[in-house]
């Protein structure tokens, strides 16, 4: 009898192991396949260095072309052949100290000349120090003698003479203390007038 025991025990002992081995096998084949780790990518703020940009050299334009002075107006109404105005008048007696370095007026007219009717200038001398102021319109006649100026180089001086010839000949007080010209010089500064004084005026030709 206990022999037919043991053998029932073995017997229901090797069923439960087959059947825990049949579904442990089948549980095996049927899970679903493992899924592998989802990898998650990680963003990096890499600067790509950017190449500087230099702006090609562009040469600063060239300075505007200086301004030529305006071409003075001189009115010449004379005949040069009754005389010729290319001299130097120097003032005859004591100067005002405000016109102290008037040195000389000079004009250099050609009548003739429409392309070039010639010059009229003041000139001031002080030690070493000689300046000049050109005339910038001029009446001269027979008679009458009239300029007036641009600024005295380096300074703001400007001046204007309004007179007439008292004589012609020319050749006969040419270098000697006789008054050829006569007149009223005005000294003035920024338009105002600082000095004014008649004067009476010699002469002696320029150039050969």
């Amino acid at each position: 009898m206990r022999r037919w025991i043991l053998w029932i025990a073995a017997l229901l002992i090797t069923f439960a192991v087959g059947i825990g081995a049949d579904r442990l096998w089948w549980h095996f084949l049927t899970a679903p396949p493992s899924q592998p780790a989802k990898v998650e990518p990680i963003a990096f703020d890499v600067a790509i260095p950017t190449r500087e940009v230099v702006p090609a050299y562009v040469p600063p334009p060239p300075p505007p072309a200086a301004l030529a002075p305006p071409k003075p107006n001189l009115i010449l109404d004379y005949d040069s052949d009754m005389f010729s105005v290319w001299a130097s008048f120097y003032i005859m007696g004591s100067k005002p100290k405000e016109f102290a370095d008037i040195d000389s007026i000079e004009a250099m007219l050609t009548p003739e000349s429409a392309q070039y009717p010639g010059t009229i200038s003041v000139y001031t001398h002080k030690g070493d120090d000689y300046d000049s102021a050109a005339a910038n319109f001029a009446l001269v006649t027979e008679k009458r003698f009239f300029f007036a100026t641009g600024k005295l180089g380096g300074k703001d001086f400007e001046y204007r003479f309004d007179g007439e010839f008292v004589r012609t000949d020319f050749d006969a007080v040419e270098g000697k203390n006789k008054a050829v010209l006569r007149g009223t010089l005005t000294k003035t500064k920024n338009g105002r007038t600082i000095a004014q004084h008649e004067f009476s005026f010699r002469m002696e030709y320029m150039g050969c």
